[in-house]
């Protein structure tokens, strides 16, 4: 461990000149504010303004540009041809100018942050999420740490800056954003006649026999991962022998001793082979969070917090999706991000 941050303050200002006068960036905030809004009055609310305030922005643009932006009728605000033209230049612009000072202020951190990530914590996300996040911090050195499930124990975070897990948390008072949610499945033998189903329900298979986790892994995993977790401690049939990992769960499953539930991303490990992943209904989805101490949450791992989120909303669709299967694939698409 050892995030450490940096200063980082200001806000984006800029400006070009046009007809004697100075076209700002507060002038297409005002005016692209109007226009999503359909309204000044509705604006200034969003902007944390004066409706006045507003006005008179819009007028500076409109001096600056030497025609109007808005035809004013007594009930409602159009755009006018310039206007309409102005749009699409102006978000660019004003995305262009956020994303700047996003970069310099990101730019601004410095130090070395351990990252861990547990089993079925998305790890085909992990490898494109490192490189975005490198690219998003310059200053800072990430350090991934994977972890087994046998090495997952409540204290995990007074050893690492962050985790990248599924339920159940380290510990309740964590700082925690979710990177996405899926729905459950089961991964269910051939020879089971439950394979066949298009969707299973609790009911379905709680009389199965399913793979049960080694007694390696702490209680709180087990727990969270059993159908007994799921039905309310209603004890149901175990055989067979354990399994340390989502991999050796596999194996398990494919030689028939038993079914196992796990998050539909892993449905890609049951595409093949003596098993069908089927879609479990009526439980909760399975969330990948990153997460942190609160007493180890400074402005550096805040801000990794904020950027992983984003970073994994643009890959879910290609990594989860189908449109990309392989981890190289879905690296060259960060690299474009």
């Amino acid at each position: 461990m050892g995030a450490s941050t940096g200063a980082v303050t200001g806000s984006v200002t800029g400006s070009v000149t046009g007809g004697g006068h100075v076209m700002e960036l507060r002038h297409l905030e005002a005016f692209l504010a109007v226009v999503e809004h359909k309204g000044f009055r509705r604006a200034a609310d969003h902007l944390y303004l004066s409706q006045p305030a507003v006005s008179a922005r819009i007028h500076e643009l409109e001096l600056t540009l030497g025609v109007p932006v808005f035809a004013r009728g007594q009930r409602s605000i159009e755009l006018t041809p310039a206007g309409q033209a102005l749009l699409g230049p102006a978000q660019r612009m004003l995305d262009a100018a956020r994303a700047a000072r996003r970069s310099a202020q990101l730019a601004a951190f410095s130090g070395e942050v351990e990252l861990a990530i547990m089993p079925g914590g998305a790890l085909e996300l992990t490898r494109p999420l490192l490189v975005e996040l490198g690219r998003r911090f310059p200053g800072v050195d990430f350090h991934l740490r994977p972890l087994s499930m046998q090495e997952w124990h409540p204290g995990i975070l007074a050893e690492v800056d962050l985790l990248i897990t599924r339920e159940p948390f380290p510990v309740a008072e964590a700082v925690v954003t979710e990177l996405l949610s899926e729905p459950m499945g089961v991964g269910v033998p051939s020879t089971f006649e439950e394979s066949r189903a298009p969707e299973l329900t609790l009911d379905d298979v709680v009389s199965c026999a399913h793979v049960r986790m080694t007694e390696t892994v702490h209680p709180q995993i087990v727990r969270h991962w059993s159908l007994t977790s799921m039905t309310n401690d209603l004890e149901v049939e175990r055989r067979g022998p354990g399994a340390d990992g989502p991999l050796q769960t596999r194996d398990r499953v494919e030689s028939g001793f038993g079914l196992a539930v796990a998050p539909a991303s892993v449905a890609r490990l049951y595409g093949q082979g003596g098993y069908r992943f089927v879609p479990l209904v009526g439980v909760p989805d399975s969330r990948v969070v990153l997460v942190s101490a609160v007493a180890g949450t400074n402005e550096l791992v805040r801000a990794i917090h904020r950027e992983a989120a984003d970073v994994v909303a643009r890959l879910t669709p290609l990594v989860l999706g189908g449109e990309s299967s392989a981890v190289d694939r879905v690296v060259a698409a960060a690299m474009q991000l």
